[in-house]
């Protein structure tokens, strides 16, 4: 029965996360200073490091390639097809990882009443005492959830030395695929933010 409420402790605490919907956001390489310097763009195919048809689609790819576009575009970037300062190029990752809940277990002993001697007016009385139970720690009950994590990646390549200047990504629980393609907005979002280029107003 313990083991079952664990379980059901565990799916709710999932299921709490994913409603949610939070993703972490994280950037590398890439200054304001440097990154001024360029003010067009063009997009590269995805890099497709996931065959997961739920999340590597075309409805996928147009959202990204929308949101992104307006993201850069907003800070002053420019799509122009034809000699490109930069090149863009994003990948998609989902993998398979674990959430683990470490509980300890007790084993209740002991417990009840017991015979015990005192003296009473000086004379010797017998009477029962009762003892609470105390606890031994018998080892640990471990529950392994798996979960699907989703990891976004946009580079900024710089087209002449081909090297990546920025890179940007952002990590999150994607267990409903309905419902990350419908973030993809919100995700690509908080990954260009990352980018230090301030928006043109």
């Amino acid at each position: 029965m313990k083991k079952i409420l664990t379980i059901a402790l565990a799916f709710s605490i999932i299921a709490l996360i994913s409603a949610c919907s939070s993703y972490n956001y994280y950037s590398v390489g890439g200054n304001e200073a440097a990154l001024s310097r360029y003010s067009s763009f063009a997009w590269l195919p995805p890099i497709k490091q996931t065959r997961n048809v739920a999340y590597n689609n075309e409805l996928a790819d147009q959202r990204i390639h929308e949101s992104a576009t307006e993201q850069l575009e907003s800070r002053g970037l420019r799509l122009k097809s034809k000699n490109p300062d930069l090149l863009v190029r994003y990948s998609i990752m989902v993998d398979t990882k674990e959430r683990v809940y470490d509980q300890p277990v007790y084993n209740y002993v002991g417990g009840g009443y017991y015979p015990r001697a005192a003296l009473y007016r000086g004379r010797l009385a017998y009477y029962y005492a009762y003892s609470a139970p105390y606890p031994v720690y018998v080892g640990n009950d471990v529950e392994r959830i798996p979960y699907k994590e989703g990891t976004l990646i946009i580079d900024l390549i710089n087209r002449k030395s081909r090297k990546v200047i920025w890179r940007g990504y952002g990590v999150g629980e994607v267990e409903n695929a309905a419902r990350t393609i419908e973030d993809i907005p919100k995700i690509v979002e908080g990954i260009i933010k990352k980018l230090p280029l301030n928006k043109v107003k």
